[in-house]
């Protein structure tokens, strides 16, 4: 997981003309699985949900960046074209 939250911040940063390429190919919407987060900080376990939703950084509103995000997420409810 580590190695995927650093890939998304290098991207995000370095490579945003990408990011929107992906984004303008994203449909779905979150299904609100938690794992995606569930390793961040601010993921609250118990109550599955993210502490501070509504203040969350531009990278997590944007989740997920790349196809390769969800290679090891099956709940998820974004999609790619392809």
């Amino acid at each position: 997981m580590l190695d995927g939250w650093i890939r998304r911040r290098i991207i995000w940063y370095l490579n945003n003309k990408q990011v929107l390429e992906w984004r303008a190919k994203r449909h779905g919407q979150c299904a609100r699985c938690g794992k995606c987060c569930g390793s961040c900080l601010a993921y609250d376990s118990k109550k599955k949900r993210c502490r501070i939703y509504r203040i969350r950084p531009s990278i997590c509103k944007a989740f997920p960046l790349t196809p390769e995000d969800l290679d090891t997420i099956q709940t998820c409810g974004f999609y790619f074209d392809k």
